[in-house]
């Protein structure tokens, strides 16, 4: 999957679409209730309005629980749609690494091991197009087909190809685990929304 820039998006989006890029931005720069507002915000667009705010304007309790009900749920979908689709001999082992991908990933994240949760977090997203789109999930110009099957489908693999970016970047990030926390927990209920 290729990386865009707000230009080469810019024919593909509407206002709010664009404003998604905007906020997402906003997000990485802020901290602290700041960070969880825009990230709410980011949601309202990219989602169903209204909803992340439940796992995060709560006590400290009820978040561990909304947060685990939510990766619980973000798991099933993917599961379930490794199962659904077509697997040859092939696909087999990838599926497989996907799987044990998934059951590391919550154990990372219920671990508090945030930065490890959130690389597999990106790695499974990232493997996502493949099992809708098989070899045109991976292809160089897969984002902008994604924008142009909808804007939002789209939205959210920019957003995931902006976390891999993060992941790979060397710049200091204003509390990094916050973050971390913030956008696997935000692309784990955008995904939920399709």
């Amino acid at each position: 999957m290729d990386y865009a820039d707000a230009s080469a998006l810019d024919s593909y989006l509407s206002d709010s679409d664009r404003r998604v890029l905007e906020l997402f931005s906003e997000m990485v720069a802020a901290a602290g209730a700041k960070r969880e507002e825009k990230a709410v915000q980011l949601a309202d667009l990219l989602g169903n309005p209204g909803e992340l705010g439940f796992y995060i304007t709560c006590t400290e309790d009820q978040r561990l629980i909304r947060t685990f009900h939510l990766l619980r749920v973000f798991r099933e979908n993917v599961e379930l749609l490794v199962h659904k689709t077509w697997v040859n001999e092939a696909d087999e082992k990838t599926n497989q690494i996907l799987f044990e991908d998934l059951k590391v990933f919550i154990e990372d994240y219920r671990a508090g091991r945030i930065s490890s949760a959130f690389r597999r977090f990106v790695s499974i997203t990232r493997a996502i197009p493949t099992l809708f789109f098989g070899s045109a999930g991976r292809a160089p110009d897969f984002l902008e087909y994604a924008f142009r099957i909808d804007p939002k489908f789209g939205l959210f693999f920019w957003y995931v190809g902006e976390l891999e970016m993060q992941m790979r970047s060397t710049t200091e990030i204003a509390d990094k685990d916050q973050l971390f926390r913030l956008e696997t927990l935000l692309g784990a209920y955008i995904l939920s929304c399709f």
